[in-house]
C-alpha cells in the first residue's frame, strides 16, 4: 500500500484499498484496515484525486464504526456525501447514505438511521444495486425491530432476503437472518429464533464472515438460555467468545460477562437439586 501510494501511479493505492475492504473487513484487521484506508486517502488528496478521495473517505468511516469511533466516521461519510455530489456519483452518494445510517444504528439513534437509510434505499433502487437494495432493508427492518414494531421489520427483511437471494449475497442474507431470529427471540418464539440463527451461521459461514458469526453465536446463546438450555447456551457463547478473542471484538468483555453470570448460577442450582434428592 505504501508503495504504491509513492508510485508513478498513486491512483493504485486508493483502488487497492477498495479492493481489500473485504478481507479486512471479514477477518477484522482493523488497525490494518485504519492503516490502509488513511494512506490511501492522504495520497488521493496529495495528488487531487477526487473520487479517490471520495471512496477513500467511505472505507475508512467503516473501519472508524467498527472499532466505534463514531463521531469521526460521520465526519468522514458527510465529507464523503458532499464530494460523490458534487462528482454526479449517485452510486457513491449511495454507499454513504447508507454507511451513515448504520453508524447511527450502532450509535441507537434511530430516527437518524431510519432517514439516511430511507435515502440510501430510494438511491439503490433507481440505479439497480441490490447489494445496497438489500442491506438498506434489512437495517430498517432492524431499526423497526428495535421499536418494537416488529409486522414493519418481518415485511422489510423479508423483501430484504428476496432481494439478497437473488443476488447471491450470501453475505447480507446471513445478517438479515440474525435479524429475524432476534424478532422471534424478543417474540418468545424460541424454536423459530434458533431455526433462524442456525440459518445465519450457515450462510456467514459460507464466506467466512466471523464478526458476524461471533455476534450470531451469541444471540443463539441468549435464546438458548431462554428456552431453558444454559449448558447449549454456555457451549454457543464460548464460541462466540473464541470468534471475539481472535477478532478483538468490542463485544468481548460483555460475552464474558455472560459466561460468568451462567458460572454463578450452576453451584445454586446443584445445590437446589442436592436438597431435593
Amino acid at each position: 500500500m505504501h508503495q504504491a501510494a509513492t508510485s508513478p501511479r498513486p491512483r493504485l493505492a486508493w483502488q487497492l484499498a477498495a479492493a481489500l475492504w473485504g478481507f479486512f473487513y471479514l477477518r477484522a484487521h482493523l488497525h490494518d484496515w485504519l492503516d490502509t484506508t488513511r494512506t490511501a486517502l492522504d495520497t488521493a488528496r496529495d495528488t487531487h484525486d477526487r473520487v479517490g478521495e471520495a471512496w477513500s473517505l467511505n472505507d475508512t468511516a467503516v473501519a472508524l464504526t467498527m472499532t466505534h469511533r463514531f463521531d469521526e466516521a460521520i465526519d468522514h461519510l458527510r465529507q464523503a456525501m458532499t464530494l460523490c455530489r458534487e462528482l454526479g456519483d449517485t452510486p457513491g452518494r449511495s454507499k454513504a447514505m447508507g454507511n451513515l445510517g448504520n453508524t447511527y444504528l450502532q450509535l441507537g439513534r434511530l430516527d437518524k438511521a431510519a432517514e439516511y437509510l430511507r435515502r440510501s434505499l430510494v438511491l439503490d433502487q433507481a440505479h439497480g444495486s441490490a447489494w445496497g437494495e438489500g442491506l438498506a432493508l434489512a437495517k430498517l427492518g432492524d431499526i423497526y425491530q428495535r421499536l418494537g414494531r416488529f409486522d414493519e421489520a418481518m415485511d422489510h427483511l423479508k423483501r430484504s432476503l428476496t432481494v439478497l437471494r437473488a443476488s447471491g449475497n450470501r453475505w447480507g442474507e446471513g445478517v438479515t437472518l440474525d435479524i429475524l431470529g432476534t424478532i422471534h427471540h424478543r417474540l418468545h418464539r424460541h424454536d423459530d429464533a434458533i431455526r433462524h440463527y442456525r440459518q445465519a451461521l450457515r450462510a456467514l459461514r459460507d464466506v467466512g464472515n466471523r464478526w458476524n458469526e461471533g455476534e450470531t453465536l451469541g444471540h443463539l446463546g441468549d435464546t438458548l438460555l431462554a428456552a431453558g438450555d444454559p449448558e447449549a447456551a454456555r457451549a454457543r457463547w464460548r464460541q462466540a467468545l473464541a470468534a471475539f478473542e481472535e477478532l478483538d471484538h468490542p463485544d468481548t468483555e460483555e460475552i464474558r460477562g455472560r459466561l460468568r453470570r451462567l458460572d454463578e448460577r450452576r453451584p445454586d442450582a446443584d445445590a437446589q437439586r442436592g436438597m431435593s434428592s
